[in-house]
């Protein structure tokens, strides 16, 4: 059985495997929670990783402190890799609200009324914003009151995220 510990390996990168098609198919079965989609995909992963395991421990001749040694550092495996996975799907969702935190603390200790939050904060003034931050950088450039792309590597990379955000977190 010593020959096959390497083979242990499959448990975590099936349960991560499990979790990105977990959250594919349940954001698109409840788009509007996101955070709890992950969650669960999350826990289903978790359950192919243990699955997993399980068939590949069993009947073996290790000790039973072996087997639970190889059942956690495997298990810590994939919750590694599955909170790494968590974290680049949840950077988008929090990325916003870590913004207005930081708004309301630059405020404090007369807070931000609601009003002006939604004024900075609007589509319109993001997507301003951000057109300005991409002239800047000469990535567009303003012709004719429109913009123009000034290299292919900006869609590509704008295509790219669009894409793994749409497979995802479904479409918005």
């Amino acid at each position: 059985m010593s020959q096959s510990v390497p083979l242990l390996l499959i448990a975590p990168a099936a349960g991560l495997l499990a979790d990105c098609a977990a959250q594919i198919v349940l954001s698109r079965l409840a788009p509007a929670a996101p955070l709890r989609m992950l969650f669960l995909s999350f826990g289903a992963g978790l359950l192919v990783a243990l699955a997993i395991l399980a068939r590949l421990l069993s009947g073996s001749d290790f000790t039973a402190r072996d087997l639970v040694g190889y059942f956690a550092l495997h298990v810590l495996i994939y919750a590694c890799c599955g909170f790494c996975f968590f974290n680049v799907v949840s950077a988008s969702l929090a990325s916003l609200r870590v913004r207005m935190l930081k708004e309301y603390l630059k405020r404090d200790p007369r807070p931000i009324s609601t009003t002006e939050l939604s004024r900075l904060y609007s589509s319109r003034e993001m997507v301003r914003a951000r057109l300005e931050r991409l002239q800047a950088g000469g990535q567009v450039e303003l012709t004719n009151d429109r913009f123009y792309l000034n290299s292919g590597g900006v869609l590509m990379i704008g295509r790219l995220f669009s894409g793994l955000r749409t497979l995802l977190l479904g479409d918005r």
